[in-house]
């Protein structure tokens, strides 16, 4: 089990000449879409707002509504996809990476030696938590003819698509890591076959069959593509909505062009009015209008009846009354309810309904009756306008509200917190859309559905195994036992009998006490610390590391033998011997900076290792004493401590660049640290585990988990049917021979580690391990060259299957088998190009099973 945080980024205080430069909230806001800025940067950016003292605490309000938790998300994962000057590596560049190295012939065949089953979870089950949810959605795209088909964005979890209402859901981009966050989807209105897709980093894709398979378009627009639409009767014109403008696209997305008035301005919202597509309506930090289909725009003012300070705006449309636009404005700071406008005369001047106000009037704050100085509209914002009826107005931020007169009051329709009495939607709305009479919201949480016009709610979400997983950790005597936590939907408990969502926020680390199963441990962010004695039950408050200036992901690992005894780091390393209720600094002034790895020996629990940045600090007496080594390359980001030998670690860097310098070994006996990391790709590694008993080392990182057998001489690609999604903790459950990853964007997946991992295997010896691993299945013959066979019997209700190449490209998608009368399965493979090919079975609830085959 890992106990700890991958690293954390700590902030000098810069001075406040720089605060003053950057005192616009705009300025601090925007910094999450700019590709261009520096990671030092971005931290003084970040450090001018949100000022630390010298023990790493903050100085300012960090709660709910500053912007704390958003950008604290945001600089954790960045960290992981820099380049040597500290600029951001594109995913699109860490996928060819990655494709780059499994491409290999002998290393894809390695990929064939074993299989991940997904854990999910698929579904929420609440007992002492109080915000669940599945994950995080914040786009979707309807059909426009078949309603049950739903398409879904998750930052993360990449697309989804469900054909029965949300009955059960479908992954369609798991195996190409740029096509995982995802914030747009639009299906084009004269062919719902064709689907685009937009990303957080500027990259737009397309489908012509579905979802099936999925190719890349054109370049230009940057930043998050936070809204895609497609002219009503003219397939070939696309707009999108960008950091540097909206865009415009003439060939249905091959090339784009920025359009005139928008350049280099931040768009989120784009529209057409009902019925005339040469009028259109966009928005950003201003509104602008086009009468020309959105060639050139102009942008309106106070002269027009809008705020001329720049904030946050979105806008809604309704067929019921095609003259009249809605417009919804985040206050100056970005955070609470600004204006609700609306335009009579199709966009040419808008008149204010409602202004906010923390009196009653804020609509973007936690409370449900609008008396609230807080809220995240930056972050979380919707609005939507009834078919039927152009006075009925919806709009979200933390939790969702209705006006039935046109916008000049709103009544709250959900609460963000279990339980209540109003109605639940997980907190953090993203999205709000009618098709026909039925009403959609996207959160935090997932998706849900209201058929009455938001008087109650419809969870639709379960089946989406999305969740952005932390950290997890599992029982060392119970292999049933296991907990994590994820960002936004809290910490949950998995026993025999399924999940348990026992602690709310924005999950971290998770721990089982070595002795008793059932008391098990986690934490929120910047160090909460709780405990449950029954599983996930209930819960318990305990110390929160804060105090000491914990980091968004505070780091804690528990003594191998002891309940009672845990550590963890914040600004100096703290033991706790009473289980968590106090902690006291072991570290005196050895540490310096904010601790974010730590790990015991499992032979010498008085060992303990833990990091800052490039430093590795170790002391071999339980902390009387210190010492310090340093990483040649990398901020480390995990460590594990080999089993047997006390003073041998291996550990990870986010050095994603340089040949070498992601795995390292260091011998603290010998000071000798050794570049182990072999034919690794080049992207950042994140977690690093050793099994026990045989010494193999399994490593992950942006993209894969890998395995070796000879001390990191070379390495197996195992990633297999994982989805190439960000992995931020590997964990060994010793008893039954599992490994589980908790992957930032697809839950937990559980691979067996009787698979062969080998140090040096032949293509023979291969051919031999996939043949073995499909005999099961009857996948016949394999290798194959012109026909493959596949006995489906062993499924009782199979309806889809899908074969996909070892980068996730969809080959073949076969449908309909449940009409299937004959048992084996003719497929031909004559096209296909040599290599090992991916084949997913489904049934209507989703994934059954996977196999892999070899095309000579």
């Amino acid at each position: 089990m890992k106990n700890f945080i991958k690293f954390w980024i700590t902030v000098l205080f810069v001075g406040q000449s720089y605060g003053q430069e950057i005192e616009k909230n705009d300025e601090f806001f925007g910094i999450i879409e700019n590709t261009n800025l520096s990671i030092e940067e971005i931290e003084k950016i970040g450090n001018a707002r949100f000022k630390k003292d010298e023990t790493g605490k903050t100085t300012v309000d960090t709660g709910r509504g500053s912007g704390y938790k958003q950008f604290q998300r945001f600089l954790y994962e960045r960290y992981f996809h820099l380049n040597e000057g500290g600029y951001l590596v594109s995913p699109v560049v860490e996928q060819e990476n990655y494709s780059r190295a499994v491409t290999d012939p002998e290393n894809l065949l390695k990929a064939a030696a074993g299989t991940w089953t997904n854990d999910g979870p698929y579904s929420w089950n609440r007992t002492s938590g109080w915000n669940p949810g599945n994950g995080r959605l914040t786009t979707m795209a309807i059909h426009p003819s078949y309603p049950n088909t739903i398409y879904v964005g998750s930052p993360g979890g990449g697309v989804w698509k469900t054909t029965n209402g949300g009955s059960s859901w479908q992954p369609l981009t798991d195996y190409n890591s740029s096509w995982m966050n995802i914030y747009s989807l639009a299906i084009d209105p004269a062919n719902a076959n064709i689907i685009y897709a937009g990303t957080s980093s500027g990259v737009i894709f397309k489908s012509t069959n579905g979802g099936s398979s999925w190719s890349n378009l054109g370049t230009g627009p940057s930043g998050n593509i936070k809204k895609i639409v497609v002219h009503p009767s003219n397939s070939s014109i696309v707009f999108a909505c960008a950091a540097n403008g909206l865009w415009r696209s003439t060939n249905s997305g091959l090339t784009w062009t920025v359009t005139t008035g928008t350049q280099n301005l931040r768009t989120e919202d784009v529209e057409f009015k009902p019925g005339n597509p040469n009028t259109m309506y966009a928005s950003g930090d201003y509104i602008w209008l086009s009468t020309d289909n959105g060639q050139t725009w102009q942008r309106l003012d106070s002269t027009h009846g809008i705020s001329d300070f720049r904030s946050r705006i979105l806008l809604a449309v309704t067929p019921n009354n095609p003259n009249v636009v809605y417009a919804v404005q985040a206050s100056s700071n970005r955070n609470t309810f600004g204006k609700l406008y609306r335009s009579t005369n199709s966009g040419a001047s808008y008149s204010t309904m409602v202004t906010g106000n923390t009196t009653g009037k804020n609509y973007f704050g936690y409370n449900t009756n609008g008396i609230d100085t807080r809220g995240q509209a930056y972050y979380d914002m919707a609005i939507c306008v009834s078919p039927s009826n152009y006075n009925e107005v919806h709009i979200g931020g933390i939790i969702t509200w209705k006006s039935t007169n046109g916008g000049t009051s709103f009544t709250a329709t959900t609460e963000w917190s279990l339980p209540n009495s109003t109605g639940y939607n997980h907190a953090d709305i993203h999205g709000l859309e009618f098709m026909g009479n039925t009403l959609y919201s996207l959160s935090d949480g997932g998706i849900y559905k209201s058929t009455n016009n938001a008087s109650d709610w419809i969870n639709i979400s379960n089946g989406l195994s999305i969740r952005q997983f932390y950290r997890m950790g599992s029982s060392a005597t119970d292999s049933n036992i296991y907990t994590g936590g994820a960002q936004d939907n809290g910490s949950v408990a998995k026993n025999a009998s399924g999940y348990r969502d026992w602690l709310g926020a924005d999950g971290m680390e998770g721990m089982v006490a070595p002795n008793n199963p059932n008391y098990i441990y986690g934490t929120s962010q910047n160090g909460q610390l709780y405990s449950s004695s029954n599983g996930g039950s209930t819960r318990s408050t305990l110390f929160n590391m804060g105090t000491y200036g914990g980091a968004w992901v505070t780091p804690f690992v528990m003594h191998p033998t002891s309940n009672s005894i845990i550590y963890s780091g914040a600004n100096g390393i703290y033991k706790s011997i009473n289980g968590g209720s106090s902690f006291s600094k072991i570290s005196g002034t050895s540490v310096v900076g904010t601790v974010s790895d730590l790990a015991l020996s499992p032979s010498n629990p008085s060992v303990i290792y833990g990091c800052v940045g490039t430093k590795i600090y170790y002391s071999n007496n339980d902390g009387t004493n210190w010492y310090t080594y340093t990483s040649p390359k990398g901020s480390v980001t995990d460590i594990a401590v080999d089993p047997n030998l006390s003073n041998v670690i291996y550990y990870t860097t986010n050095n994603a660049t340089t040949t070498g310098g992601r795995v390292f070994k260091l011998d603290v006996n010998t000071a000798t640290t050794t570049d182990i990391s072999g034919t690794l790709p080049k992207i950042a590694f994140r977690s690093i585990a050793i099994e026990s008993t045989t010494g193999k080392i399994y490593a992950a990182g942006n993209i894969g988990v890998y395995a070796s057998a000879n001390n990191g001489t070379s390495w197996t690609n195992i990633t297999y049917n994982l989805p190439s999604v960000a992995i931020n903790e590997i964990d060994i459950q010793k008893s039954t021979g599992k490994l589980r990853v908790a992957t930032y964007g697809r839950g937990i997946w559980t691979y067996s580690l009787s698979a062969k991992v080998a140090s040096k295997l032949s293509s023979e010896d291969d051919i031999k391990i996939i043949d073995n691993i499909d005999t099961e299945r009857n996948i016949f013959p394999n290798p194959a060259t012109n026909n493959l066979n596949i006995n489906i019997a062993k499924y009782d209700n199979i309806a889809t299957i899908i074969i996909s190449d070892i980068h996730g490209r969809v080959v073949n998608r076969i449908d309909n088998l449940t009409k299937l009368t004959n048992d084996i399965l003719e497929v031909d493979i004559t096209t296909y190009e040599k290599g090992v090919y991916i084949i997913q079975f489904y049934d209507s609830n989703g994934i059954l099973d996977s196999a892999k085959f070899l095309k000579e």
